[in-house]
């Protein structure tokens, strides 16, 4: 029997089959039929990997013999399992420059988080955190930031308090972000102690690996450090949270000193040409080339941090991108071995489109390794590759089925 539980459309039923015919260690049961007269007698042979013979059978048939061959229709669960592909969660990492020119932008930031991008998002039904790496503080007299509730934690940003207050979806990271280096802190900070205490193994402490990042840099300077570096340092850190040059698991959105559009609060697309630092916005001190290479590289989109009273149509647009982001995840966890079985034993992952035949994905050891019609395993995941899960995507109405097989192999 295959049960499946739909959610957005799409689900993906662990298939348990008693059918196999195997014991818990794999090992094949005895088997016997009996039947009409006239047939030959069944040799005994190996069940599912080897086993006593089937007793003589008598019927209309030809003879057959146990082999010990993968029968893909016999599934060692005892019991049905279920899991779904929803909205993949995200991790929004906001890093604020806290120089001296950036009170209005700050207090932009401080008016819009709220209602106008943790709301939409809230809103959408996406599992989010916001990590906000910038100095705690007030913003007009030292270019710092405070984050009121709902999203915060703290009972009031009048005055800041000494320490911020994280909520359950808002973790700030208190630290003193200047003009030209906010990759650098990124990457020094990301296993360094907070400051208030509050991450003790740096802001990586609240990153979840089987959610996308988005990063969202607010700055009317440029980087000293360039897009290439930054990226090469990002994947060197943790794989499995920012993934690699070939499947990257981040997009960089940036609001910086770019021109503005006729439609000043227009964002830049992704296919769109890259901005020299001398083209920039009035306000702006420079354009900030490096983090624009950025966002074009990861599919983000560019603001101009020159119109702060506008950042309500800024982060709205933001907030929607990042909602699109979260689309349906490809990856699920490995399900609990059935009862006598362990982690060692191979499993299948057959997709099912809304038309047309069956597809069966092969297992590869790794990222690296993928292809047009495979998955891997990590950290406990079963991860569908970037093509195959193109394919689930395009046909949401389709379903997977993912089981244990009587084979040993391991997951990787």
């Amino acid at each position: 029997m295959i049960r499946t539980w739909l959610k957005l459309a799409f689900g993906v039923a662990l298939i348990a089959a008693p059918a196999c015919m195997c014991g818990p260690d794999g090992t094949g049961g005895a088997g016997s039929g009996s039947g009409g007269s006239g047939g030959s007698s069944a040799s005994g042979g190996a069940g599912a990997s080897g086993g006593s013979g089937g007793s003589t059978a008598s019927g209309g048939g030809t003879s057959s013999s146990g082999g010990s061959g993968f029968n893909p229709d016999a599934s060692c669960a005892t019991e049905t399992s279920m899991a779904t592909l929803g909205r993949k969660p995200v991790d929004i990492i906001f890093v604020i420059d806290n120089s001296g020119s950036m009170t209005e932008e700050i207090t932009g930031v401080e008016k819009n988080i709220n209602a106008n991008f943790a709301a939409i998002i809230g809103d959408a039904g996406v599992d989010y955190r916001v990590i906000m790496l910038s100095k705690n503080g007030s913003a007009t007299q030292t270019q710092s930031i405070c984050i009121t509730p709902p999203l915060s934690g703290n009972a009031t940003c009048t005055p800041p308090p000494a320490k911020p207050t994280n909520g359950p979806r808002f973790f700030q990271y208190d630290t003193e972000i200047s003009s030209t280096n906010s990759l650098q802190k990124i990457i020094q900070t990301y296993k360094v102690a907070d400051p208030s205490g509050a991450a003790p193994g740096g802001w990586s402490d609240w990153l979840r690996p089987e959610a996308l990042k988005a990063f969202v840099e607010i700055t009317d300077d440029q980087s000293a450090m360039t897009a290439a570096n930054f990226e090469t340092q990002l994947f060197a850190l943790t794989p499995a949270q920012f993934g690699t040059a070939a499947n990257r698991n981040y997009v960089f959105h940036s609001i910086t000193g770019v021109p503005l559009k006729p439609n000043p609060t227009d964002a830049y697309q992704p296919s769109e040409p890259a901005i020299a630092s001398n083209s920039k916005c009035s306000s702006a001190v420079n354009s900030g080339p490096q983090y624009g290479d950025l966002s074009k590289l990861t599919g983000g989109l560019r603001f101009p941090v020159c119109v702060p009273d506008n950042f309500s149509t800024v982060f709205a647009a933001l907030g929607s991108n990042v909602v699109a982001s979260a689309q349906l995840a490809c990856d699920f966890a490995v399900p609990a071995p059935p009862q006598g079985f362990t982690l060692s034993n191979k499993i299948i992952v057959e997709y099912t489109p809304a038309s047309g035949p069956l597809q069966s994905f092969s297992q590869v050891a790794n990222a690296g390794a993928c292809g047009a019609s495979s998955f891997y395993v990590a950290n406990g995941r079963v991860v569908i590759c970037p093509m195959a899960c193109t394919s689930v995507r395009a046909n949401p109405g389709g379903s997977i089925a993912v089981r244990f097989t009587c084979e040993q192999g391991g997951l990787g």
